[in-house]
């Protein structure tokens, strides 16, 4: 397992870089907001955008701890459900970061390719959890 431990890593560090911005936006910094100034005036004034924004940080803050329960050595019969976790959240990520790219295409350099590597590295951490379900499932037989 330790060959797949990189995987693990970056996915951590993907959704800790993805959880600062909406970390500062809440905390009124507008570096990087979407749209500039204006935008974020708008958008942040909105309590559904705070709300949003406090979503994001708190799924960026089970991201990791689902990978580093997936990562390292953990009990079996929540493995399982972490797995879906991660399945799940991987499917969303990389549905919204095909449709961004079908959508903006090279508009948008930023937003679906973060999305879309998000979505790739934590079907990856999901795969290699999997991998490693199965192997503590097959226990040796009593005899």
């Amino acid at each position: 397992m330790n060959g797949t431990r990189w995987i693990g890593n970056a996915a951590c560090i993907w959704a800790v870089l993805f959880a600062a911005p909406h970390v500062w936006w809440l905390l009124g910094v507008r570096t990087g907001f979407p749209g500039g100034d204006p935008s974020y005036e708008f958008f942040m004034s909105s309590d559904w955008r705070v709300a949003f924004d406090v979503l994001v940080v708190v799924l960026c803050v089970a991201m990791v701890l689902i990978t580093r329960a997936l990562m390292g050595a953990m009990i079996p019969s929540r493995r399982r459900t972490l797995s879906t976790l991660a399945w799940f959240g991987s499917g969303l990520l990389t549905l919204r970061g095909v449709t961004g790219a079908i959508a903006d295409g090279r508009s948008d350099p930023v937003w679906w390719p973060t999305f879309l590597v998000g979505g790739i590295l934590l079907g990856a951490v999901a795969w290699f959890g999997r991998r490693q379900l199965g192997a503590s499932d097959q226990r040796p037989q009593k005899q």
